[in-house]
Parts: structure tokens; C-alpha cells; sequence
């Protein structure tokens, strides 16, 4: 029995290990099969992050005497982690802005103790975050504040950060690329604060500074109602720009038994405050959004007055968001066809036309005290809490001399800045003008704000007593406007322009306005300095449509080319405000909004709600958004182009280098291309570009983000776009950009998907914390500064996103979703959303390095000037019907003819955008679709197709001509080779297979081993 139990045993200890066996083969083989398919397909990505494998062979060439090293790093490796701290920590010194300090509460003595209220103290966003071994920086609020020696309330940090507050807090929104809906603000109640014991008496003889929050990213914008995100009804009818019954419960909570409270605002949102003045005692009030890694210690800092706060906002923080022009439409707003059904596109409509931000806010305010315009029932003062430009110090500064001079077209503005204070620290100096409205504008619908920003300048650090004589100028140009109607080219008005330096864009027009003799009795919110006010009257006596009809840079002539896009809007005039002030685009419908539009209706139970907008579209409509027309005017058929593939010239890429754009080697070496080429450059082109092996063409590492790099770098991650603008410090936007370039030197990148220069339209966007400001002017200025930066090290800026990409909802990311259509006029186009990227295209020249072979035909270093401005992201919307991507108008009309930019044109992310055609994007003049894994492609070249290959051979021009110039040539002259190795992703594939391959063997070994007949020489059960 004994033994027939032992053999049973036995049978059955052999059935379990071969059902392990089998498990696990099975699992091996799911690992491989995964290996194997996600790792080809994700292998740009992977190398990229890991370190792409190339080197550069110089044994057939003389190298002697010659400088390779086009593109220098100005820091070691060693060196260059405590330069970008403190350039991060300056750029967020500079960036923090102080909005209310009453009765002088801040600067803290270093013995304060602060008790950080809310559940997003602990979780207190910086931006920043590392990869590959980079800095990981300041952790958080308690970190930062105790490094410079304040002390914290343990007992309520430990509270939110590991007790029973610890589960609160922001919903992710849209951080996760807007794959999560949650925006709910989930505080902590006061009522668990109240129940914990002692919780709330630890909080005496401490300043309790709560933390207001918001989040939001990219793909997702910000709820204009909380329905969808909060059960409580009175939170229902609120925007997520408010704060909600819990946190006011323990605003008030810390305002009724507290002498001083704190607020400090984390978020890329110019939030609703005009509630603060329901607490008297909250004394300051700090904007800091996404600071980077360190920022959290120069937030510390301004806290305890080692540093003087000197940002200055670069939004109107309006009292109700909701009731500026531009949010009556944005949001939710979707095709129906006319039998009822739901299409597939959504559209939006920019009513608002020029009057973005305080272009809208300031100037109907001046209307009301001119008594002109049908402004109507206007009142500033509840609708602005603070306005453009605001932003306090500890110390006072008063300004005199205020001159202005003119040099032909250039005006040249200078104001003595004295520090009246006993605190040393900065100023920001504001330059605005105001350009006539005449009777022509108000007949051909040519719009002007009030004021506009033409120019600014940062003071030095002046110590108490010190004067520093700021300098700022601009010219003539910045004063022209866009006539679409008559003259259809910019114009110049005749008149008196004013122009004013002030402390912000409200102070700017009360300058103006003193200026024509109108004081608050007039309506004015308070007096302005007419001594800070000088007038200007350009020469020509009628409006001039002459001088600005010619590019100013190329001498291409200027003329409609969005006539489309204009649709059936009626745009807001400031000759009718009433009249015109925009309505939302379309009719409430009976589909219940998840994207988070206002509160526009009432479910079957009475209950406040938000419905989706809609309006019906005809069948031609329809038909040309299904289309992909380009709006090319060129007949491909005309085209002669002989088709070349493969010529054996003897050029490699490094050969092109230093060379024009129209030098006709390129011919030569274009002709050496494959229809393997063309496939892999134009069709996958994200995030780098694939070596070429036919003229010798290295791999091209694009790296992500605006605020840093998140391979190809160090893995630094600075401060966001909006702190950056925040500064007012072009030099800071500067050096930002050498930084980005030096990273980049030292750890591989080429490209840098960045900076980003779409605008503002509304505090809403999910992405504006990767923007700069609400006007044109100020991000064109930052941009254009961080471009020049980068690209004196060689780095190629993909200025993003090209363009009217202004709202995340609906923008052409996701499946079933195929690009928001966006109608606008062309002076709103060419005057807001086109001016960031032309500013930065036009910022200046560079210096380009190479070698080159003198007349004894030895190699000798040379170098020439070429733009800064080399490459152009283009976007997911449509401009019209029109993808912008696939836009000729757009692309060829205005960025190749009348801007002269031959550099790289890549799109937005086209692995998830279906309808991003390849061939309307190089009919467009663009180059290469954002994909890095073949299924996203959705494109084969077409190699004897005439149109085609034209299209092709343009493109592959332009994405050479960039990289050629770029420092992926470090290190190579003519006559090198670059080697490719065993790439990171191929090395785990491998490795994978290898190892998963040989335990199936085993287990298949063991298992015949178990189960095989034994010999009569083998022992036996």
C-alpha cells in the first residue's frame, strides 16, 4: 500500500510540475511575443531615453589643426547640475508674482512658523521631475521652508501627508494627457480637521498659509462648470477657476480666528480671487505656478525676504472668467448634420476677434469714459481684480525723465527708475501704445485696443536709493494693423499714437486717458500720469497701405490667405460693443456635456446642468472637412520634375554643411536619396530622424518639452512657460534657452520640441501653464529669446504649436476625433495668433561653425550667420476646415513665402491623428509627420508619382538643410563616417529572447525528462 501510495504521490508531484512548466512556457512566450512586438514598435522612444548608439569615424580624414566641436557645452557634466539650479532658481525668483501684501505681512522674520493648510500642500506642483539620473531637486513646501529656516506645523503636514487627510485632494484632470475626467477638488472638510484632536490648537502662534490649487495638462481643458465633478449643488454651478463651499468653509474657518492668513496659488490659471475680499485678514497673496525642481526654495525665499519679488503677471485675473468675450465660446461645440446626427467635428468660433485678455478688458474701459462705442453697463473695477502687468515688491520705486525719441522708425523709449524704498529689488518698466481708431478702421472692421505692449525693460538690482536708467525700444511697425477688408494687407493709420509707460495695462490707459484731460470724475478708476504719456504722429496724412504691404524681412507682398477661415461670425467691434459682443456659436442641445461647458440648462428634475452647443452644418461644409485639400493653388500636373533615385555622387550630409539653402550641391545630394528615404523621413519622423545610409545621415534625437529635456538632457526639468514670461526678463528667456542648448550638448538632443507659442485665449486651457502670456507681443518676446538661445548650440526649436491651437477639448488627439475647427478673422490670425511664431522666426541670426576646404585645398574652420529660427510643430485643429498641418494658406501663403523659412516643418503628435494626411501635408510645404512606431505612419511614398516625389524632394530639403546645420554634426567633417551600433531596444530584444528561448527549452528538457521511459540501467520509482 505504502508503495502504490508513494508512486501515486509521485504521479501526481510530476502532473503539478508540468502544469508549472506549462504556466510558465506559457508565460515566457507572452513575454517574447510582447518583447517582440513593443519593442520594435517603440524602439525611437527607448533608444532615445537610454542613449542613442553612434559614433563618428574619423580615420580616413585629417583632422589635424580643425575644430570639430561646432557646438560647445559651457559646463562639464560635473558642472553644469549647479548652473541649472540657480538658473532655475532665479528664472523662479523673478517669476513668482506678488499679488496683495496689505499691512506689509510679508517678508516673515526666520523664526515664523507657517501651517500649510489643504491637501494640495503636500502635493504642491513644481513641474519639474527627472529621468536618467537627473536631480530630482526640492521636494516639497516643508523642505523648502525649512531649508531656509522657517519651521512647519508637523502635526498638519503629517496630517495631509500620512494621516487621515493624506486621501484628499485635486483630481488628476487632465495631467494624464486628458485621459482622466476627474476634476474634482476633494478638500479635506473642516469638519476632519475639527475631529482630529489638537489638530486645529496646533495651528496657534503660526501664520496659516492655505494653498489654492488647480491642475490641468495637456488634452483636457479646465471645467467652465463643476457639474460633472461635485455631487454638491451649490459647487455644481461654479467653474473649476472658483473655489468651492469646502475650501471657503476653511478660508473663513482661518480668516474668523487668525490676524494674518496667507494664500498661496498653485496653478497655470489666472484663478477667480475677487472672493478675497470677503476676508480681510488674508493679508498676501502669492501666484507661483510650476516652479521646477528648485523653485520651491526661491519661493521660500521671497516668503522670508532673501528674495524681493519682481514678477508681474502676464494674464488679467478677471473677477468672473466666464464673462470675457473669448469664453463665450470655447469649449463644447460639435457639427450636427441637417437631418439632427452628431458628425465627427467640432468647431469653435474666436467672436472676440483682436479683444483677447486686457486687450478686451482695458479698452471697452476706456469707451465707458469716453462715452463712445456703446459700452454699456461696464464696470472695471468687478470685472478686473487684477489687471496685465500687476505685480508687487517690498520695496517702492518711483520713475522720471520719461523721454521718447525718434530715429526714422525707431522710437526709443528711456525712464529713470529710483528704489524710494529701504528694500533692494526690481522693476519692471512697461511701454504700451495706443494707435488711432479712425472712421476708416470703423468702416473696413480694422479693430484697435486701447493699449497694446510694444516694449519692456527689467531694472537691475537697485539698492535703496540707487537709480537705474532704463532703455527700451521698438519701431514704427509694432503700430500697424491688419485691414482684411479694403486694403487686405496691414495698414498704418494717420494720427496721434500715444505712447505711455506704465506699471501695468490698466495704469497704462489711466496714462492715456489723463493724457486727454479725463480724471475720475470722469469715470476713471483713479488718475492717471500724463507726464508718462508722449504722443507720435507718423508722417502720412491719409492711412498708409503702402509702407507694411511688403514683408519687412523678405519684401514678399502681404495679402489675405485665411479668407476661409473668416466663416459666418460675427466678430466683436468696438464701435457696437453691445451690439457685437459675441453669443455663444451655436444652440443648446439635448446631449449633456462631459468636456465641462457653463451651466446652460436644467435636467427633467430642475437641476443646474451643462448641455453641448451645437449647430448644423451643410453638406458642402461637411465635405470639405472630409477632404484633404490643402488649398494649394498649384496644379501638380504642370510639374517636370525628372524622378531620381540613388545617383552615386559621392556626397554625405556633413559635405551640405555651412552651405545656403539654394547652393546646387543640394541637387546633387538629393539625388542620391532612396524611396526608403523619403518613406522613413516624411512618415516617421517623431521624436528624431533615422540615419540614411545613402548620403551618410546620422540619427536626430527630438526631445520633448517645454520645460526641459526629458531625454537627450540631464534630466533637469525647469519652471514652466508662464513663469518664464512672468519675469519680464528677456535675458532670463535667453539664458533658459542656452541651458535647454547646453543639455543638450552634453547628453545627445538635436531638436527640442519647444517653446510653445500658442496664447492665452482664456484661463481655461489646459495647457497654458506650457504658454506664455495672453498677448502676442510678450510671447513672441519670451519665445523668440529662448529660440536664440538654444540655437546657439546647435539646437533646432520646434516652435509649437502653428497654430490657433488655443483649446485642448476636441483638438484631434484622441480616437474618433479629427481636429476642432477654428474660425477666425485674418486680423486676429495675423495681429495674436501668428505674431509668437513670427517673432521667433525673424529673432536674428545665429552663428553656424563648419569646415570648408580653402583655395589650397586644405580644410580650415569657418563660420557664417544663419536664423535662429529653424523649425515649426505644426497643430492637431483646422484653421477653417483646413487641418493646419495640411494648410497651404497657412504653411506655404505665409511661413515659407512671405516669412522665407525653409527650415524643418514637423506635425503634432500623428500617431493617434488619423486624418493627418501625409501627401496634404508636403502639398501644405510641410516635411514630416510626428510618429515613432510604423503603425502611425499611414503613408507609403508614392516613388513614381511626379506630384509625389516633387512634394518629397522639397520636404527632404528641408529636414536636411536643418539637421545639416545642427550640432548632431559635432565632431564630423567631410570625409567622416558616422557608425550606427546595436541600438539599446535591439540589445533587450535580444536578451530577451535569448533568455526566454532557453528556459522554454528547459522546461520542454524537463518535461521529456519526467515523462520519458526509463532504461534498464536507470533507477527505477
Amino acid at each position: 500500500m505504502k508503495k502504490e501510495k508513494k508512486s501515486k504521490n509521485k504521479k501526481v508531484g510530476k502532473i503539478v510540475r508540468t502544469v508549472f512548466s506549462g504556466i510558465f512556457t506559457v508565460l515566457l512566450i507572452v513575454i517574447m511575443v510582447l518583447a517582440n512586438t513593443m519593442l520594435p514598435t517603440n524602439a525611437r522612444m527607448i533608444n532615445n531615453m537610454l542613449g542613442y548608439n553612434q559614433s563618428v569615424d574619423n580615420s580616413k580624414v585629417d583632422t589635424e589643426g580643425l575644430n570639430l566641436n561646432y557646438n560647445e557645452s559651457d559646463y562639464t557634466e560635473d558642472e553644469i547640475g549647479e548652473a541649472e539650479q540657480e538658473l532655475n532658481m532665479n528664472i523662479a525668483g523673478e517669476g513668482i508674482v506678488l499679488l496683495k501684501n496689505d499691512e506689509h505681512a510679508m517678508p516673515y522674520a526666520k523664526d515664523t512658523k507657517f501651517s500649510f493648510f489643504s491637501a494640495n500642500s503636500d502635493d504642491f506642483a513644481t513641474g519639474g521631475f527627472s529621468l536618467l539620473g537627473g536631480s530630482s531637486g526640492v521636494s516639497s513646501l516643508k523642505e523648502g521652508f525649512e531649508s531656509r529656516g522657517f519651521g512647519v506645523n508637523e502635526e498638519l503636514w503629517e496630517f495631509y501627508s500620512k494621516g487621515n487627510g493624506k486621501d484628499y485632494g485635486l483630481g488628476p484632470g487632465s495631467i494624464s494627457y486628458g485621459d482622466d475626467e476627474d476634476f474634482s477638488i476633494n478638500e479635506a472638510p473642516l469638519s476632519v480637521l475639527e475631529s482630529e484632536k489638537g489638530l486645529l490648537d496646533s495651528v496657534e502662534g503660526t501664520v496659516p498659509v492655505f494653498v489654492l490649487k488647480r491642475v490641468a495638462g495637456e488634452g483636457r481643458d479646465m471645467p467652465r462648470s463643476m457639474y460633472n465633478h461635485t455631487d454638491n449643488p451649490e459647487d455644481q454651478t461654479k467653474s473649476y477657476l472658483e473655489p468651492d463651499s469646502v475650501e471657503l468653509e476653511i478660508l473663513k474657518y482661518l480668516n474668523d480666528n487668525f490676524d494674518d492668513v496667507a494664500l498661496l496659488i498653485n496653478s497655470n490659471a489666472a484663478l477667480e480671487l475677487d472672493w478675497v475680499k470677503q476676508f480681510p485678514n488674508i493679508h498676501s497673496i502669492v501666484y507661483a505656478p510650476a516652479l521646477g525642481n528648485y523653485g520651491i526654495n526661491a519661493l521660500a525665499d521671497i516668503y522670508a525676504g532673501n528674495i524681493n519679488p519682481s514678477g508681474r503677471t502676464v494674464d488679467t485675473f478677471a473677477a468672473d472668467a466666464l464673462s470675457s468675450p473669448a469664453a463665450q465660446n470655447f469649449g463644447d461645440y460639435q457639427y450636427y448634420t441637417e437631418d439632427g446626427k452628431a458628425t465627427k467635428y467640432n468647431y469653435v468660433s474666436y467672436a472676440e476677434g483682436i479683444y483677447v485678455g486686457y486687450k478686451y478688458y482695458e479698452t471697452r474701459y476706456e469707451d465707458v469714459v469716453l462715452g463712445q462705442g456703446n459700452a454699456g453697463d461696464y464696470d472695471y473695477s468687478s470685472e478686473v481684480v487684477y489687471p496685465f502687468g500687476y505685480g508687487l515688491s517690498y520695496t517702492t520705486f518711483e520713475w522720471s525723465n520719461y523721454t521718447t525719441s525718434w530715429d526714422g522708425t525707431t522710437c526709443t523709449v528711456t525712464v529713470d527708475v529710483t528704489n524710494t524704498g529701504d528694500i533692494a529689488g526690481k522693476d519692471v518698466v512697461q511701454i504700451y501704445a495706443q494707435s488711432p481708431y479712425t472712421d476708416y478702421d470703423k468702416e473696413n472692421k480694422v479693430e484697435k485696443p486701447s493699449v497694446q505692449l510694444v516694449g519692456y525693460g527689467k531694472t537691475a538690482e537697485l539698492e535703496p536709493g540707487e537709480t537705474d536708467k532704463v532703455t527700451i525700444t521698438f519701431d514704427q511697425e509694432q503700430l500697424k494693423s491688419y485691414d482684411y477688408v479694403n486694403a487686405k494687407t496691414y495698414v498704418l493709420d494717420a494720427g496721434t499714437y500715444y505712447i505711455t509707460a506704465a506699471f501695468n495695462a490698466h495704469q497704462a490707459i489711466n496714462n492715456v486717458l489723463a493724457a486727454k484731460g479725463k480724471t475720475t470724475s470722469d469715470g476713471m478708476t483713479e488718475d492717471g500720469n500724463k507726464e508718462l504719456v508722449a504722443t507720435y504722429v507718423p508722417d502720412n496724412e491719409d492711412v498708409d497701405t503702402i509702407t507694411y504691404s511688403k514683408d519687412t524681412y523678405t519684401g514678399v507682398e502681404i495679402t489675405n490667405q485665411f479668407d476661409e477661415a473668416h466663416g459666418d461670425v460675427t466678430y466683436l467691434s468696438r464701435s457696437d460693443w453691445e451690439g457685437t459682443f459675441p453669443t455663444h456659436d451655436g444652440k443648446v442641445s439635448d446631449q449633456i456635456s462631459t468636456w465641462g461647458n457653463e451651466i446652460n440648462g436644467t435636467d427633467d428634475n430642475g437641476n443646474p446642468v451643462s448641455y453641448l452647443y451645437y449647430k448644423t452644418v451643410s453638406d458642402d461644409l461637411l465635405a470639405k472637412l472630409d477632404s484633404t485639400d490643402s488649398l494649394s493653388p498649384v496644379d501638380a500636373i504642370t510639374f517636370k520634375d525628372k524622378i531620381v533615385f540613388g545617383k552615386d555622387n559621392g556626397l554625405t550630409l556633413i559635405d551640405l554643411r555651412g552651405l545656403d539653402y539654394e547652393d546646387p550641391l543640394w541637387d546633387e545630394l538629393l539625388d542620391q536619396l532612396t524611396p526608403e528615404d523619403y518613406q522613413i523621413m516624411i512618415a516617421q519622423a517623431g521624436y528624431g530622424t533615422e540615419a540614411l545610409e545613402s548620403i551618410d545621415k546620422p540619427f536626430a534625437i527630438d526631445a520633448d518639452t517645454a520645460s526641459g529635456l526629458i531625454y537627450g538632457g540631464t534630466g533637469m526639468m525647469f519652471q514652466n512657460s508662464m513663469v518664464l514670461a512672468q519675469t519680464w526678463n528677456r535675458d532670463l528667456a535667453i539664458e533658459f534657452g542656452e541651458m535647454i542648448g547646453n543639455e543638450a550638448v552634453l547628453g545627445g538632443a538635436n531638436g527640442w520640441y519647444a517653446p510653445s507659442m500658442n496664447i492665452h485665449r482664456t484661463p481655461f486651457s489646459g495647457r497654458n501653464g506650457e504658454y506664455y502670456s495672453e498677448d502676442a507681443f510678450l510671447s513672441g518676446n519670451v519665445g523668440s529669446a529662448a529660440t536664440y538661445g538654444a540655437a546657439e548650440k546647435g539646437v533646432y526649436t520646434f516652435i509649437k504649436h502653428f497654430a490657433l491651437n488655443d483649446q485642448e477639448n476636441h483638438r484631434g488627439d484622441r480616437e474618433g476625433q479629427y481636429g476642432i475647427a477654428t474660425w477666425s478673422n485674418e486680423q486676429a490670425i495675423r495681429e495674436i495668433y501668428l505674431k509668437p511664431f513670427e517673432m521667433s522666426l525673424k529673432v536674428g541670426n545665429v552663428k553656424l561653425n563648419y569646415v570648408e576646404k580653402n583655395a589650397q585645398g586644405v580644410y580650415e574652420n569657418k563660420s557664417r550667420e544663419i536664423p535662429a529660427g529653424q523649425a515649426v510643430m505644426t497643430a492637431f485643429n483646422r484653421i477653417g476646415y483646413t487641418w493646419t498641418g495640411g494648410s497651404y494658406p497657412l504653411i506655404t501663403g505665409v511661413l515659407r513665402n512671405e516669412w522665407g523659412f525653409n527650415g524643418f516643418i514637423i506635425t503634432d503628435n500623428a500617431n493617434t491623428g488619423e486624418f493627418m494626411d501625409a501627401y496634404q501635408m508636403i502639398e501644405a510645404g510641410a516635411d514630416g509627420k510626428l510618429t515613432s512606431i510604423p503603425e502611425g505612419a499611414r503613408y507609403t511614398f508614392d516613388e513614381s508619382n511626379v506630384a509625389e516625389y516633387h512634394y518629397g524632394r522639397e520636404a527632404m530639403h528641408h529636414m536636411l538643410y536643418t539637421i545639416a546645420n545642427s550640432n548632431v554634426m559635432n565632431g564630423a567633417m567631410p570625409g567622416s563616417d558616422f557608425k550606427q551600433g546595436m541600438q539599446k531596444a535591439q540589445m533587450f530584444q535580444i536578451a530577451i529572447n535569448v533568455i526566454c528561448g532557453g528556459l522554454i527549452l528547459l522546461m520542454v528538457f524537463f518535461t521529456y525528462r519526467r515523462f520519458r521511459k526509463k532504461g534498464k540501467n536507470e533507477v527505477g520509482e
